[in-house]
């Protein structure tokens, strides 16, 4: 069946529709679609729900899915010709006769919100008395939902400006290692790739093709209750791939090389109840979990137009952003904490906030100046984390010459007395010999001999070690940042650590004794503390707002 409507009134470049079995020909214009992919807008569903486009596989030559339902393909979207297909068929999408993108690649160092933009001044000079050539760009937009506004805007401080993707993170790696930044990479389209897109499927004597943009939907009113059955999903942790299942729409388009990508097109809402499981013990508590849908519901608003602009996605589905497993992973308890605070985000002021959380702080939060090379968040202020009056001494902060007392202090804290796993992280141990460290260093490039000692510079107002100096017999050098420190010493669980140096006779390092704390940057919620806080009477909003400073729970929709 196929049903003609109007077309997308943009000006790009044509493309031909041929269904083989129909014989029907038409000329649309496919580029448009491509461009309102990239463009930062948002779209509602029926229900009122900003629809979220999330990348599930691309590099490839084809995709397979399975739906339950029958579906409409609309090679020029809603407002041009549909043709209905039946369900319960393997259908094929492949690509061909396809061009890469042009890009220009930095690669991010600093970021700040748009009402700070001065303050990058300072950024641009420190970055030039260190030899390079900064840029300043601004990402993001003011976007109203129901009439509340929120303002996405972010100010980059970028350096490189490469064609090459893999020169950009060549550079990355080397300024996080040299100097401890918690670099990104800013992508920008200077030419947009294209492609032949070509869907078939098994025993129909049908094939639809188009130019740049095929999009699969179920019928209407059915957008919640289709099932996608899609195989070779990338696994979200470890190597290998597996079968997911999706609802929404597919959406198929060229990626940056040419090759396909795939994309699901949904409301936030339905895409939540496929995160909020990945994230937190489904078992968790109710307040617990309404903490994290929270918590998840800003990362996607807070990543608009910020994020992900040289793709025509706006969220990866994968540990790059926030992993989506589809409605396979779906469960009750956490569907019903997203409906339960359906719409509700955090906002500082204007903006919606980055909500970064970890699974264990080890009874003290971090500010995230310290743990990112970035300006203070005034909601990311670091904290100790207890159960009834903070100890006097730490009160404050946790002073470098303590950090021994505050890991032998016994008080209580959330995230020690939570009843799942994770609470047994709020303490470590741990034996590292100095083959670690010296593999490490080498493979960074910034081998200094043998090691002969190593010596805590800087810590956070946490305890955690920000700096720490490597003297071998042929140098020395400094880690900077909590996250090199833990990756120096073969993944430490944590930067909030005291460290007993064990030299053997010759004067040289031959192992570490760590004792620690906690597990992750410790910035924003701890997890585990939210479930402990949930589990003594404190609901979603206070839990939020113990970790979160001065902000305010608003509904956006």
């Amino acid at each position: 069946m196929v049903r003609t409507r109007g077309l997308v009134g943009l000006s790009c470049g044509l493309a031909l529709l041929s269904v083989v079995s129909t014989g029907f020909t038409q000329d649309i214009r496919s580029q448009d679609q491509l461009a309102m992919l990239y463009a930062p807008q948002l779209n509602f569903t029926r229900e009122g729900d900003p629809i979220i486009r999330v990348g599930i596989v691309e590099g490839r030559d084809t995709v397979e899915f399975t739906p339950d339902r029958p579906v409409r393909v609309l090679p020029s979207g809603e407002s041009g010709a549909q043709i209905e297909l039946p369900a319960g068929v393997k259908y094929t999408v492949s690509v061909s006769d396809s061009t890469p993108g042009a890009y220009r690649h930095s690669v991010v160092v600093h970021r700040l919100p748009v009402a700070e933009r001065r303050a990058a001044d300072a950024v641009v000079q420190t970055w030039t008395q260190r030899g390079y050539l900064p840029e300043v760009f601004e990402v993001g937009g003011l976007f109203a939902v129901q009439g509340k506004v929120f303002d996405s805007r972010t100010v980059l401080v970028g350096l490189g400006g490469t064609k090459s993707r893999d020169e950009a993170q060549k550079i990355k790696s080397g300024l996080e290692t040299k100097f401890g930044v918690e670099a990104s990479i800013h992508s920008e389209i200077t030419r947009p790739p294209g492609a032949a897109i070509h869907l078939e499927g098994a025993g129909l004597k049908v094939k639809i093709s188009t130019r740049d943009v095929l999009t699969i939907a179920p019928l209407r009113g059915e957008e919640n209750k289709i099932v996608y059955t899609v195989p070779d999903i990338q696994k979200s942790y470890g190597a290998g791939f597996e079968t997911r299942r999706y609802t929404g729409s597919l959406i198929f388009a060229p990626d940056y090389n040419g090759k396909l990508v795939g994309m699901v097109s949904l409301g936030a809402e339905r895409l939540l109840k496929g995160v909020v499981p990945a994230e937190m013990y489904a078992s968790a508590p109710d307040a617990a979990l309404r903490a994290q849908a929270v918590a998840a519901r800003n990362n996607i608003f807070s990543a608009i137009g910020v994020r992900n602009l040289a793709d025509p996605f706006m969220l990866r589905g994968d540990v790059m952003d926030q992993v989506y497993g589809g409605v396979g992973v779906e469960n009750p308890r956490t569907s019903k904490a997203v409906d339960a605070t359906r719409g509700r985000v955090m906002f500082h002021g204007q903006k919606i906030i980055e909500a970064v959380y970890s699974s264990n702080a080890g009874g003290f939060t971090e500010s995230n100046e310290n743990v990112w090379d970035m300006e203070p968040r005034p909601w990311l202020r670091g904290k100790i984390d207890v159960i009834g009056a903070a100890p006097a001494a730490f009160k404050n902060g946790v002073k470098p010459n303590e950090v021994a007392a505050f890991l032998d202090a016994n008080f209580e804290s959330p995230s020690k007395k939570a009843s799942v796993s994770s609470s047994k992280l709020f303490r470590w141990d741990r034996v590292v010999t100095v083959d670690e460290a010296e593999a490490w260093l080498k493979e960074n490039r910034r081998s200094v001999g043998r090691i002969k000692d190593f010596q805590v510079l800087s810590r956070g107002v946490s305890g955690r070690v920000m700096r720490l100096k490597v003297v071998g017999d042929k140098g020395e050098t400094v880690v900077e940042r909590e996250l090199n420190v833990r990756r120096l010493f073969g993944g430490l669980r944590s930067g909030l650590f005291v460290m007993d140096v064990q030299k053997g006779r010759s004067g040289f390092v031959e192992q570490v004794e760590f004792r620690g704390a906690g597990f992750g940057h410790g910035v924003g919620m701890c997890q585990t503390g939210a479930i402990g806080l949930a589990e003594s009477g404190v609901d979603y909003q206070d839990i939020l707002k113990r970790y979160y400073s001065g902000i305010s729970l608003e509904s956006l929709y």
